[in-house]
């Protein structure tokens, strides 16, 4: 700690210390519990699925992928992209 804190200031920020510790811990211990909120940007899921902008465009176009878009910015949630994979992994297996 610096010289010139004063001893309350110090247990202060030392107590602040303590806190934020336990929350990053508390944190990386727990998964995620609205995972419903993260958002993948065009550019992650164009590399998720190794695929060209020109087809991620077609997918929006048809309808195969749900997004959002946000002042010309395309997202995709976490879940459309999970129930993406789900709808195509079970259309392989009933051929």
């Amino acid at each position: 700690m610096e010289k010139g804190f004063s001893q309350p200031l110090r247990q202060s920020l030392h107590s602040l210390e303590v806190k934020i510790d336990e929350l990053i811990r508390a944190t990386k211990a727990q998964p995620l519990a609205h995972t419903e909120y993260l958002l993948l940007d065009n550019a992650d899921f164009i590399q998720l699925f190794k695929i060209t902008a020109r087809t991620a465009q077609h997918w929006r176009e048809d309808g195969v992928i749900e997004f959002l878009q946000v002042k010309g910015k395309i997202y995709y949630k976490i879940g459309d992209v999970k129930a993406f994979i789900d709808r195509n992994r079970q259309a392989r297996k009933q051929r």
